[in-house]
């Protein structure tokens, strides 16, 4: 009889156990949910600023002109739910003032689609009379976005050796000009149901950048690869609930590789709800 009461015990105790684990699972997984939010805020803080192709300090050539063509794809809003495909056309030029003193100035146009999650819309609200939360059936789906404008740099370089260039410091600004569908959808999206949407169609963007330029044997190539850092220069606010804002910021990982006129370029971004490969080509005219 004792070892079956003993019994009884610990298999009500083991019962209790997994209850307790169940529940705790179960809080995660409600805070979880809580805590997802809804930010449609604009790519082209991290987009429109695309990579550009500068003559290295032994190129004959001091001022180039270049065509690009990229394709940026990726994710945003809250754990990257939404889709984005963006195509940009660039023309940029590129000169060297002095022997250690590079710069560049482009024009850029973007198109593509903004895909919003079948998901979106979470709200912490709720009925007062039956308790249910309330829904909201917003925009979903794919959404045309375009954008235009310009951008400028300046960057320190100065040789290792004969074989590597480094860039030292860089300065990077953008100016784009947003249009298109999904900008539309932000504008008519109220603070009250979500926590943020960026009205701006004008996108402002500064930063800074250090780079390495690797020149092997054959003088037709160069290797390179270059890291960015930057942000809007305008914050996003929820005008109901102004407890959630933030400033959009960018980090960017590009690599390059030239052969004779043609680059191609890979870049990882990241920023505040945002993550995207983009990828492309450059030509020098």
């Amino acid at each position: 009889m004792q070892r079956s009461y003993c019994d009884t015990c610990q298999s009500g105790m083991k019962i209790n156990h997994t209850n307790a684990l169940t529940m705790l699972v179960l809080a995660v997984l409600s805070m979880s949910s809580c805590t997802t939010r809804d930010i449609f805020r604009s790519p082209y803080t991290n987009q429109q600023n695309s990579y550009h192709v500068i003559p290295v300090l032994s190129d004959e050539k001091k001022t180039a002109n270049y065509l690009t063509a990229s394709a940026t794809l990726g994710g945003a809003n809250d754990f990257l739910t939404d889709d984005l495909y963006i195509f940009q056309g660039k023309w940029h030029v590129s000169h060297q003032f002095g022997s250690n003193l590079q710069g560049y100035f482009g024009l850029h146009g973007s198109a593509g689609i903004y895909d919003i999650s079948s998901s979106a819309y979470h709200t912490l609200e709720y009925d007062p009379v039956t308790g249910e939360p309330i829904e909201f059936d917003g925009p979903k789906g794919n959404k045309f976005t375009g954008s235009f404008g310009s951008t400028a740099g300046l960057a320190l370089v100065v040789p290792l050796g004969t074989r590597v260039e480094w860039r030292v410091i860089g300065v990077e600004s953008s100016f784009g000009r947003e249009f298109g569908d999904y900008y539309k959808v932000r504008l008519a999206l109220p603070d009250s149901v979500i926590d943020i949407s960026d009205r701006r169609n004008t996108h402002l963007t500064l930063g800074g950048f250090t780079e390495w330029v690797f020149k092997p044997r054959n003088p037709d190539i160069r290797i390179g690869y270059q890291l960015g850092i930057g942000s809007s220069l305008h914050r996003l606010r929820n005008e109901v609930d102004n407890f959630y804002n933030f400033t959009p910021f960018y980090i960017n990982n590009t690599f390059h590789f030239t052969v004779r006129r043609t680059t191609g370029i890979v870049r990882f971004s990241a920023g505040n709800y945002y993550g995207a490969a983009q990828m492309g080509i450059s030509y020098r005219l």
